[in-house]
């Protein structure tokens, strides 16, 4: 199976963002995003993580489980279609450079501040 395209995660960044958007998420509130990405071997995930780290990410883990070598990472970002593509194209690469194949990012919804008066 080949791995998804820039393009192809792009579209499912996009996916994503709307789907946030449909549960009321402030899209445009910086909150803490988890990353993972597989790779074959730790030397290339590690060498992933340093450049990841460089570009402003913190690494969380580098565990492997069967054949993969799973790197998670993380920043702190908005997730609106500008900043998730922007991170999307970003994260993809660096993965590529280093072998790796991206699976994508999460976090919380960031709900709208209530702007109603209990007192």
């Amino acid at each position: 199976m080949a791995e998804p395209s820039v393009e192809e995660q792009l579209r499912l960044t996009a996916q994503t963002v709307e789907a946030n958007l449909g549960h009321g998420d402030v899209v445009t509130a910086p909150r803490p995003i988890d990353h993972l990405a597989g790779f074959r071997s730790r030397r290339s995930a590690a060498a992933a993580g340093a450049e990841l780290t460089a570009a402003g990410y913190r690494v969380d883990g580098l565990y492997r489980r069967l054949l993969t070598v799973w790197l998670e990472f993380s920043a702190m970002t908005a997730v609106d279609h500008q900043s998730a593509a922007a991170f999307t194209r970003e994260v993809v690469a660096i993965v590529g450079r280093h072998g790796g194949h991206y699976d994508g990012w999460g976090g919380f919804l960031v709900p709208p501040e209530d702007t109603s008066s209990t007192s």
